[in-house]
């Protein structure tokens, strides 16, 4: 039987294929979309890990908790990189080492607590930044009205807190001339002695006595440093490189002025000079000794000072000059020579209530081992209360030269702290003295020089200098012995 056309196409699919073909297609369309969406992705995600490809960085920041939190703040929200990290910076307690530290006050105040913490800056204290501004004002006792105080009624412990006595003079006094006198009047006060009285200049955060309440003075700011730190003791040197990131971080300095509190303290230094050249009696001036070497004592500074970085060094003031004391201590011993050697700091521990410590004494026969081995092993911590020490150093002298021997005392110190006044001083000092001593003192840092020493040094047959570099610090140690 022949067979008959249905009217319909062979080459029509079947409803099943047809099904098929779509999803094949529906299929392909899913995938390169998804390869597509893929592919913008990982440039999203290369992108993100190429800003921080090393992960995140935690970046503590130490000292004055009061500035540390905007400052912290502030910097986390310009998102830091550092080396190929995400940067956070967090505030921390004493307890935690930090990478920066931010002090308020003076350079020097900032100096001084930063050596309390036992870190070492990365930089010069000169080149350390003001970062922000802290209120400063006076620490009142109970029952006293902060608003009816005025300047002569305020202890000002220029001695330990220097940027927060000027800035609350200037803010208090009629003129920076008023100002400068009584800074110059409280130069040996410190903050303990300061407890004593009914108000006395600080800044806010501050630990205050119980009993002392914070009252803030209108105009009176000091400046926030920020201090960053060399890698070493729990910081690693990509935090102490971030560390450096931070202090260069574009902050708001605030309304703090350095320069004016800078200038108003060396007034009073300036005036406290004068003072002390009037008020000594004339004399003929000693013509100083041909130099060269004898017998003699060294008096070391070994204050939180000391931990200060020397200018273009990365070294301490009390690493250098501990190294070149020792090395002169066997020079100047091997020429037959003794050495003695005592240190001096506020005292440390309990039970110890003077500011010097005799660590080899007259008579010496090592020719000079004993006190460079005993230099290089000193620690420091404390104020320098070299006023003291002089005395008792000259008293040594003394002692330990009974047939009249040329005797020197070489003084390094970073200045003067403690409340020993200019006239007992020099009164203490010439009962000490002997003509066949001579006084030769190295002022180390940028600290006030104490001119009561330095000028009766030099019109007693010694010398003073002054001293920031390695190679001044060097070349005025060795002309301190005669060498």
């Amino acid at each position: 039987m022949a067979r008959h056309s249905s009217g319909n196409s062979n080459l029509r699919l079947s409803k099943s294929l047809t099904i098929a073909l779509i999803a094949i297609v529906a299929l392909i369309v899913a995938l390169v979309v998804w390869l597509f969406n893929r592919s913008d992705d990982s440039g999203s995600t290369t992108t993100t890990s190429q800003e921080c490809i090393s992960g995140n960085l935690s970046l503590p920041v130490g000292g004055d908790s009061t500035a540390a939190e905007e400052l912290v703040n502030k910097f986390n929200d310009s998102s830091p990189v550092s080396r190929d990290f995400c940067v956070e910076a967090e505030a921390v307690d004493g307890n935690v080492p930090a990478a920066t530290y931010l002090f308020a006050g003076s350079r020097s105040d900032a100096a001084t607590a930063l050596a309390e913490t036992g870190a070492v800056a990365s930089s010069s204290e000169s080149s350390w930044p003001q970062v922000g501004s802290a209120q400063a004002g006076l620490a009142a006792a109970s029952g006293t009205d902060a608003s009816t105080i005025t300047l002569d009624q305020v202890a000002l412990p220029v001695a330990t807190n220097s940027g927060a006595s000027a800035a609350v003079a200037l803010a208090l006094a009629e003129t920076p001339e008023a100002a400068a006198a009584a800074l110059n009047r409280d130069a040996d006060v410190t903050a303990t002695g300061a407890a004593d009285s009914p108000a006395f200049a600080t800044v806010e955060g501050a630990e205050l006595p119980e009993g002392y309440t914070f009252e803030a003075v209108d105009s009176a700011e000091v400046p926030v440093w920020a201090v960053a730190i060399n890698a070493g003791n729990g910081i690693s040197e990509d935090q102490a490189r971030a560390a450096s990131d931070f202090s260069s971080f574009s902050f708001d300095t605030g309304n703090a002025d350095n320069s004016a509190l800078e200038s108003v303290l060396t007034q009073a230094s300036s005036e406290s000079a004068a003072e002390t050249t009037e008020a000594q009696p004339s004399e003929t001036p000693v013509e100083p000794a041909a130099a060269s070497p004898s017998d003699t004592i060294i008096n070391l500074d070994t204050s939180s000072n000391m931990d200060r970085v020397v200018d273009g060094s990365q070294e301490t003031y009390h690493t250098v000059t501990s190294r070149t004391l020792a090395n002169l201590a066997r020079e100047t011993g091997a020429q037959g020579n003794q050495v003695a050697l005592n240190n001096y700091s506020s005292p440390l521990n309990p039970g110890v209530t003077k500011g010097w410590r005799a660590n080899v004494s007259f008579p010496d026969s090592s020719s000079g081992e004993n006190s460079a081995g005993a230099v290089v092993r000193l620690g420091t911590g404390g104020v320098p209360l070299t006023r003291a020490s002089v005395v008792a150093a000259t008293q040594i002298a003394k002692e330990g030269s009974p047939d009249g021997q040329p005797m020197r005392v070489v003084i390094v110190t970073s200045g003067s702290a403690g409340e020993y006044t200019d006239e007992a001083f020099l009164n203490d000092l010439s009962a000490a003295f002997a003509d066949n001593i001579s006084l030769h003192v190295v002022h180390v840092g940028h600290d006030p020089v104490d001119s009561v020493l330095s000028d009766f040094a030099t019109s007693h047959n010694g010398t003073a200098t002054q001293a920031t570099t390695t190679e001044q610090i060097d070349a005025a140690l060795r002309e301190a012995f005669g060498l």
